[in-house]
């Protein structure tokens, strides 16, 4: 490899007509459009992103049962520990990207990420090998006491997965989308394709993961169910590696570090704030012809110095300035979209704990795994997915004219109301089944199977599914596309840490609501008792927030300015056209490494509940804590990526770490399970607390990997296609992100389909291997790309800025002038020209204060270029839609928690032997995700484009706000199955009969799970695409990290809110809405507030996309 990270103050070389511009191939020459990049690169990554979701979601999906049963935490304390674990798995993204974007590069971050995901993952094995020897919990519904130095062994490995993931995830993605040129037409396209080819991968991966793995680790064996997710990532990474020969290679444009580049525009901003310009004003040119945007004016100071300053000052180059107003502008779309991710972190702890009360039986002998339920979420991903990008896409395009249907904001929106829709489904559902518990006096027998299918849990996974189509994959573009050039990582983690804090916000809120509603000796809407519980007034009170936090996206979205994009080649020349080729390595390497993943966390909730012995809401919390520690994550790999060691050494690395965590995972699952720790005494106390403790290390490990891994896969997938190519790439890049998804719900649901199985009649040594076995071929398939992957490059001015730096000097000076009233007309006309620099000085933006510097400052200070000044506002632009899809990501993550234990609870039974893994329900999600990727991306974009003239058919903006309303839906139906399911509880009488299987259909599930899933095509995707292209070039990793962080933030908000509602709804008599105990537990209310919370944030969505100013666009957004 002689080519890992590229850096050039040269003048660009003029191309050759089949090189593309800004990338390398993996020797250092300029990238073929013909050889390297596009879906051949990318199908490694999205086989990694595969692997890497089977491992991920082999723990997170039924973490809240290992939780709740093994470590024998209630369902509160579990729900919390698992949305708190989500929550930083997602955050840390933000630290993955970070070291990706400015150190390590996407590339090697991914290498080092993934040795750390197989670390932990291989501990959290072990962890739990060590559990199943020394407790006598071997099944998973029990409640056991596990010593103390055990539970810090697991949680230690848990959390080394999730700073596996922080590095992987953000790289990964971004990676994969690096593979596409934005600038050719087809490869524009593709990448826009690649996002919900990418999910659709993610949740099919997902899907495989939820049903096998949780399956093997509920009925055979926790150590074997999280051993192979360890095996899946150590696959995950042979296959990243063997893609490398193909891959593009990205070159930092600036030289210097994009987070000090971007920080020198805020700074010079700042610095000239109050001051006036002198004339003539010293003028910084970086050549550059970026138009500056009309938003946060303010930061266009930082392109001036007063002529009075030493002249060792230089200015920030517009092209600086636009990269740190980039970053600006995603941050309301972050906030707003926190509810989404809140909404979303329940899937994996009520979800499934609602799940694990009813009858699940699906067959005589058979019984799905409560945590086998989110399958059904990923089916429906994986199945929206393809007719999202092949039906939806091609229509909508046909009527807007945008290449990818509609935006990356419209589509986050869209996800977010279906999510606000799901949460008041899953509360109806939700006081079904606590009626039917009555009916059944079952309410004191949380131990009883419910007589209520699990079917009814199944709409409010669907809906959930297909908002998250929406908004997941609309997060995912739009936090790449979105943020600099070389940020694209941290995009992805920005992206990933919204459902990490959404995890966090969930488990604050479980917390919070536990503690109020358990007062007065009152049952908590947490229960441990389900019977009691009230998580129907949990989700309604979710759907009032998603709501909420759509009424604020929209409010962002309609002032967002959308940024516009470049790419280049891994060996350090220009890049030539390549496309699909390098795209479909990393695309495989997505899917790979999704397996990886969703094999962890799929069925975590059901091996913290059984194998670790903790309650539901601990176990639920854990599993949202790590699910948002592993988004988070990716914002570090990305910064890495963007910042140092570049996409490919990033992911690289990351699929190392990711392997390693992987094999300690499996290994810790393996002596737990042959370790007998059933006794209380002394010595076997402290073996299962070490036990504990070498699990959560390994699987933080894993998320920690997967912070590296994710944002680069898919930015550098995306960085194979050309969007300056408007007939070719571009197109093609728009759908790159679309079968991005498609095949990482692809890995996602193959890991729930059968990793869940093996969970839960095999073993979790074996569940957990496999997902480290697959992490091991997305690291081959990755390395067998390289020779197609074209590198993306980043120019580099005199001042050798990275584009952090080159941002946040933008966002220093703007704030040091902000007194200062600068008269840009020198700096604007020498930089721009007289038109633009018109259209510029007309922008008023406070940041345009960091061009200048105030009179009397010390002459050796420097200011900010025009572009720097741009750069910083697109970056804040995106910080709005960023918030506002957080209640997407909280809607989501109640997949692979409380719809599985919904579904456990429910008749799984297939045949009279054969029941469905609760976490295995899941994959219907991941299965209407893979059915709408082609759908959307051949019937929907066409159409749309037809009338938008759009090559994604609609905006990025469109389409995540598509996905975030659809997300609101599911959450509506799953409160209405969870009501269905109570209500049978109640006729049979068995609220007091936890265990007893509810005689619903775990079935009645599936509308929840395909709603969810579509909703990801349409959000997920728009994410991953507004936040890729979005940001400045050079932080392509750091936008899709930002992506990734919106679902780690909403993992952990989502554990937040299970901490309230839990403490909120005990006391008094009253059963929690999240009683251990389903059938008393009111996971409908929870439900109903998590559609009220999408709603909320689907509301604010629409707010900030209405205003949202696209990259380098003189305009609105057309949400």
């Amino acid at each position: 490899m002689e080519l890992l990270h590229y850096t050039s103050t040269d003048p660009p070389t003029p191309l050759l007509p089949d090189t593309v511009d800004g990338a390398l191939d993996s020797k250092g020459r300029p990238a073929l459009r013909s050889s390297s990049g596009t879906w051949a690169s990318a199908s490694f990554i999205i086989g990694v992103e595969v692997a890497e979701r089977f491992a991920y979601y082999g723990i997170s999906s039924n973490l809240i049962t290992y939780l709740t049963g093994p470590l024998g935490q209630s369902v509160a304390a579990a729900a919390e520990n698992a949305n708190i674990w989500s929550g930083l798995s997602m955050l840390l993204t933000l630290l993955g990207a970070f070291l990706a974007d400015s150190f390590f590069g996407r590339y090697r971050t991914i290498v080092f990420a993934s040795a750390l995901y197989v670390l932990g993952l291989g501990l959290i094995t072990l962890s739990a090998s060590l559990s199943t020897a020394t407790s006598g919990c071997q099944n998973s519904t029990a409640t056991c006491s596990t010593p103390q130095l055990e539970k810090v062994f697991f949680f230690v490995s848990l959390y080394l997965v999730a700073v596996g993931q922080g590095g992987h995830k953000p790289c990964v993605q971004a990676f994969g989308a690096d593979q596409f040129d934005g600038e050719d037409p087809e490869e524009c396209r593709a990448k826009s394709s690649f996002f919900n080819w990418w999910y659709f991968g993610l949740c099919g991966g997902s899907f495989v993961t939820i049903s096998v793995v949780i399956y093997i680790q509920e009925n055979l064996s926790w150590s074997l169910g999280f051993g192979i997710p360890c095996a899946a990532m150590v696959i995950a990474f042979l296959v990243f590696v063997l893609g490398t020969k193909t891959y593009r290679y990205s070159i930092t444009q600036h030289g210097k570090n994009p987070f000090l580049r971007i920080g020198r525009v805020f700074v010079a901003a700042i610095r000239n704030w109050r001051t006036p310009p002198p004339s003539p004003i010293k003028i910084e040119d970086s050549g550059n012809t970026t138009v500056s945007s009309q938003q946060f004016k303010f930061l266009n100071k930082a392109c001036y110095v007063p002529n009075d300053l030493n002249h060792g000052r230089t200015a920030c180059t517009n092209d600086e300035v636009e990269e740190a107003k980039a970053i600006l502008r995603i941050i309301p779309i972050w906030i707003t979209t926190l509810v989404f991710a809140v909404v979303f972190a329940q899937t994996g702890t009520f979800f499934t704990k609602q799940g694990a009360t009813i009858d699940r039986s699906v067959m005589s002998g058979f019984t799905v795994p409560a945590a086998s339920l989110q399958s059904v979420n990923l089916l429906v991903c994986v199945v929206f997915v393809s007719i999202y990008d092949l039906l939806f896409v091609p229509v909508v395009r046909a009527l807007t004219r945008n290449p990818v249907g509609i935006t990356k904001l419209q589509r986050i929106g869209v996800g977010m109301v279906l999510s606000a829709g799901s949460m008041v489904i899953a509360a109806l559902v939700e006081i079904k089944r606590l009626k039917i518990a009555r009916q059944h006096g079952l309410i004191d027998l949380p131990e009883i199977t419910i007589p209520m299918s699990f079917w009814w849990l199944i709409p409010q996974y669907v809906l959930l599914g297909v908002a998250n189509v929406f908004t997941v994959v609309g997060l995912q573009e739009f936090f790449y596309e979105e943020v600099p050039k070389d940020l694209k990582s941290m995009g992805l983690a920005l992206y990933g840490s919204l459902f990490g804090v959404g995890s966090l916000v969930s488990s604050f809120l479980v917390s919070v609501i536990d503690k109020a509603t358990q007062i007065d000796g009152q049952d908590s809407w947490f229960a441990n008792n389900l019977n009691k519980a009230h998580l129907d007034y949990f989700y309604f009170l979710l759907g009032g927030l998603n709501l909420f936090g759509f009424l604020g996206f929209l409010y962002s979205s309609k002032s967002y300015i959308y940024s516009s994009r470049s790419a280049t080649n891994y060996d350090a020349a220009p890049r030539l056209r390549s496309r699909w080729t390098s795209a479909a390595f990393i695309i495989a390497v997505e899917i790979a490494e999704l397996f990886a993943f969703y094999g962890i966390n799929t069925n975590l909730i059901t091996y913290l509940t059984g194998e670790m012995g903790q309650s539901m809401a601990a176990a639920a919390r854990n599993v949202n804590i790590w699910t948002g520690t592993a988004s988070l994550l990716p914002l570090l790999g990305a910064s890495l990526a963007d910042s140092y060691l570049g996409r490919y050494l990033t992911i690289l690395l990351a699929s190392a770490l990711y392997v390693l965590g992987l094999s300690l995972l499996t290994l810790s699952a393996v002596v737990a399970s042959g370790s007998g720790f059933n006794d209380e005494s002394g010595t076997r106390a402290s073996s299962r607390t070490l036990m504990d403790v070498m699990f959560f290390i390994s699987l933080y490990l894993v998320a920690f990997a997967q912070g590296g891994h994710k944002p680069c896969v898919q930015a550098f997938g995306c960085d194979q296609f050309d969007g300056e190519d408007p007939d070719l790439e571009c197109r093609a890049k728009c759908s790159f992100f679309n079968w991005w998804y498609f095949a990482t719900t692809l890995g996602s649901f193959t890991a729930l389909f059968i990793l869940s199985y093996i969970q839960d009649n095999l073993g979790w040594g074996l569940a957990f291997g496999i997902p480290c076995i697959s992490s091991l071929l997305a690291l081959l398939i990755f390395l067998l790309g390289t020779p197609t992957y074209r590198c993306v490059t980043i120019t580099v001015p005199d001042h050798g800025d990275k584009p952090f730096v080159r941002i946040g000097r933008v966002f220093v000076n703007a704030a040091r002038n902000w007194r200062t009233t600068p008269n840009l007309n020198i700096v604007v006309l020498e930089e721009l020209g007289d038109q633009d620099a018109m259209l510029y000085q007309k922008s008023g933006h406070f940041l345009n204060k960091a061009l200048v510097a105030p009179v009397g400052s010390d002459k050796g200070g420097t200011t900010c270029s025009v572009s720097e000044v741009e750069e910083a506002k697109a970056v804040l632009r995106l910080i709005p839609i960023w918030v506002a899809s957080l209640t997407y990501a909280v809607v989501l993550s109640q997949c692979s928690t409380f719809f599985v234990k919904q579904g456990y609870t429910m008749d799984r039974s297939i045949t009279p032997s054969f029941k469905i893994p609760a976490a295995s329900i899941q994959c219907f999600a991941c299965l209407g995700i893979v059915l709408f990727v082609p759908i959307y991306d051949r019937v929907v974009v066409p159409i749309a484009r037809t009338f938008t003239l759009k090559p994604s058919g609609i905006t990025m903006l469109q389409r995540i706000g598509v996905g975030m309303f659809i997300s609101t839906i599911s959450m509506v139906v799953g409160a209405l199955v969870e009501a269905k399911r109570l209500s049978i509880a109640r006729e049979h009488g068995l609220t007091d009969n936890p265990n007893a299987t509810i005689p619903i259909s775990v079935w009645w599930l599936i509308p929840q799970f395909t709603l969810l899933g579509v909703s990801t095509v349409f959000t997920m995707v728009g994410l991953q695409e507004f936040f890729y292209d979005q940001v400045p070039s050079e932080l392509k990793s750091l936008g899709l990290a930002l992506n990734l962080s919106i679902f780690g933030v909403g993992s952990l908000l989502s554990g937040v809110l299970v901490c309230v509602v839990e403490d909120a709804t005990v006391g008094y008599g009253r059963d929690g809405w999240l009683d251990n105990n389903m059938n008393r537990a009111h996971l409908d209310y929870f439900y109903w507030l998590l559609a009220g919370l999408g709603e909320v944030g689907l509301v604010a969505y629409l707010y900030f996309a209405n205003s949202y100013l696209y990259k380098y666009s003189a305009g609105r957004s057309t949400v």
